[in-house]
C-alpha cells in the first residue's frame, strides 16, 4: 500500500510542479481570474503532495518510549492540514479572485496562450490520475472505487484521487469559462469560472477533512476485517463466548485489536495460555494487510464486562 500511494504522489508532484509555472505565466500575462485560480490551484496541490510525503516518512518511524505504538498518526494529521490547505490557498483564494475580477474585469483573459495551457495542464492531469487509479486498482480487491475512497485508512491515494479529479473538473470549467468570455465578449465569465473552481475545490477539502477527521479520531477495521476476525474466534473450540471485539487503526499499517473472550469454564491456565495465543495468531492472520497489529485478549465472563450499546 504504502509502494503505491508513493507512486501515486510523485506522479502528481511532477506534474504540478510544472503545471504552476505554466499557469502561473499565463496568469500574468492575460490577467484571467480562472488562471489565476487554476495556479493556485496547482500551487496547493504542489504543497499537499509535500505535505503528504512528510506524513508517510514521518509515520514509518519506530515505536519508541514517548511513542510505544508509533507514529503512524502522521499520516492522518498531515492529509488533515492538506484538505485545510486547499481549502484555503486552493477554494478561498479562487472565490476571492472572481469578486475582485467580476468588479474589475480582464479585458485580455480569453487569450489563445491560455487555451494551449489549459490543453497541456488537462493532459498533465490525466496522466496524474491514471497513474494514481493504476494504483488504486492494486489496492482496492475489485470494491467499487467509492467505497474504496470511503473504507480505505491510508488517506493518502485517495487524496491525490480526488485532487486530481477536481483538477480535472476545474480545468475544464476554466476553458469553458474563457471560451464563453471569448465568444461573448463578456469577461466576467472568467470571473464566474473562478468561482465555480473554488466552489468544487471547497467541496473536495471540505470531504477530505471530514475523513481525515474521523481517522484521527481512530476509525476500527473495516467491518469485513472484523467480522473475520469473530468468524475466526468463534472457530477456537476453547472459546464460549466472544464478550466483546474493539478495533482501532493507529495509522495506515497499525491496528490495535481488543477482545474479551468467555473460555471454556474446564480450562486450565495451561490450556488459556494456548488458546489465547492461537487468537493472536488468528486476529493476526486476518489484517494480512497491516504490518503492526498488537493484540490484546482478554478473558472475561459476559456479566462482569459492560456490553457496547
Amino acid at each position: 500500500m504504502a509502494s503505491e500511494s508513493k507512486t501515486a504522489v510523485v506522479a502528481a508532484l511532477l506534474g504540478n510542479t510544472a503545471l504552476v509555472l505554466l499557469k502561473a505565466i499565463t496568469a500574468v500575462m492575460t490577467g484571467s481570474a480562472a488562471m489565476l485560480a487554476e495556479t493556485f490551484h496547482s500551487l496547493a496541490d504542489t504543497g499537499n503532495q509535500i505535505l503528504l510525503f512528510v506524513g508517510m516518512r514521518l509515520s514509518q518511524r519506530p515505536p519508541d518510549r514517548a511513542h510505544p505504538f508509533g507514529y503512524g498518526m502522521n499520516t492522518y494529521f498531515w492529509a488533515f492540514v492538506v484538505s485545510a490547505m486547499l481549502f484555503t490557498l486552493g477554494g478561498a483564494v479562487a472565490i476571492w479572485e472572481a469578486v475582485h475580477k467580476f468588479m474589475r474585469p480582464a479585458e485580455n483573459a480569453a487569450s489563445p496562450g491560455a487555451f494551449f495551457v489549459l490543453a497541456g495542464a488537462f493532459v498533465f492531469e490525466a496522466m496524474s490520475l491514471g497513474v494514481a487509479l493504476h494504483s488504486a486498482h492494486a489496492e482496492r480487491q475489485g470494491r467499487p472505487l467509492l467505497r474504496f475512497i470511503r473504507e480505505t485508512r491510508d488517506p493518502t491515494l485517495p487524496t491525490v484521487l480526488l485532487e486530481d479529479s477536481a483538477a480535472l473538473l476545474s480545468i475544464l470549467v476554466a476553458a469553458a469559462g474563457l471560451g464563453l468570455a471569448r465568444v461573448t465578449g463578456e469577461p466576467r465569465w472568467d470571473a464566474a469560472a473562478s468561482a465555480l473552481i473554488g466552489l468544487i475545490l471547497v467541496a473536495v477539502a471540505s470531504f477530505l477533512a471530514y475523513e481525515n477527521y474521523s481517522l484521527l479520531l481512530g476509525e476500527p477495521a473495516t467491518p469485513e476485517q472484523e467480522r473475520m476476525i469473530r468468524e475466526r474466534f468463534s472457530r477456537d473450540p476453547a472459546v464460549r463466548e466472544l464478550v466483546s471485539l474493539d478495533t482501532m487503526h493507529l495509522g495506515p499499517n497499525a491496528v490495535l485489536v481488543s477482545a474479551r473472550v468467555w473460555f471454556r469454564p474446564e480450562l486450565t491456565a495451561a490450556q488459556i495460555e494456548d488458546a489465547v495465543r492461537r487468537l493472536e495468531d488468528a486476529a493476526r492472520s486476518a489484517l494480512p494487510d497491516t504490518p503492526r497489529r498488537m493484540i490484546v485478549i482478554e478473558p472475561a465472563r459476559p456479566d462482569a464486562v459492560p456490553r457496547a450499546a
